[in-house]
């Protein structure tokens, strides 16, 4: 187990490491989509995934809207020039990296837990008719837990735990909410075959309240999946 470093944390787009086996952590969220990219790689044979997105926001954002965007993103074919599409950040950015997995043919599916309500929820219908996905949208945990099916890729962002819209000023749930919450997702996180887990410095409070949240959240996290090997 590689446990980060958490007082070293810092605003740092182009951090993503992998913290256990299947588990990777970042700062910026669309890294997520070149690790689920990874995984695809590696199960070509398998079917389309289900995913988890736990957040506060939807991130929904299609950045692929002209065909002819979508057909060189479904031609390409080397995880490297993926890898590239990520850094560059044009087009797959913290609030539009679920919608290359869905054109990609990785996710067929995303259920929704988030709190944002000052945009439309979830994916535009365009792309849900386009390739044929569905997306389900929970106002709690008890809910999702109903419906959500296991081994679903799990992503969550840890600025789920901020009441506070504004950058850099926190309104972050009790501790004791946030490890009932992260108890109430032991099965899912046991069960997923890929953690992603975004820290979203600037998103989820002050920088020390990002860090007090990775400090409750990632040993809890490895706590579970230490626990499904």
């Amino acid at each position: 187990m590689k446990y980060p470093d958490i007082k070293s944390f810092g605003p740092d787009p182009s951090y993503f490491e992998k913290i256990h086996p299947n588990v990777w952590l970042m700062d910026d969220h669309r890294w997520a989509y070149f690790i689920w990219e990874q995984l695809l790689n590696r199960e070509r044979s398998k079917a389309k995934r289900a995913l988890l997105h736990l957040d506060y926001h939807w991130d929904g954002i299609n950045d692929f809207k002209a065909d002819s965007n979508q057909e060189r993103l479904r031609k390409i074919t080397d995880i490297e020039e993926i890898f590239q599409e990520v850094r560059e950040g044009k087009r797959v950015r913290k609030d539009s990296f679920i919608a290359p997995a869905i054109i990609r043919g990785i996710i067929n599916e995303v259920h929704f837990l988030c709190f944002q309500d000052d945009t439309p929820p979830g994916l535009d219908e365009e792309l849900i008719d386009k390739f044929n996905v569905r997306q389900f949208f929970y106002e709690d945990i008890s809910s999702l837990l109903i419906s959500a099916p296991n081994s679903s890729l799990f992503n969550i962002d840890l600025d789920i735990f901020d009441r506070s819209d504004q950058m850099y000023e926190g309104e972050l749930w009790p501790d004791f909410e946030i490890l009932e919450f992260l108890d109430g997702c032991s099965e899912l996180i046991k069960s997923s075959p890929l953690i992603t887990i975004a820290m979203s410095f600037g998103y989820s409070g002050s920088r020390e309240h990002t860090k007090h949240l990775a400090r409750l959240v990632l040993p809890k996290v490895l706590e579970f999946r230490a626990k499904s090997l």
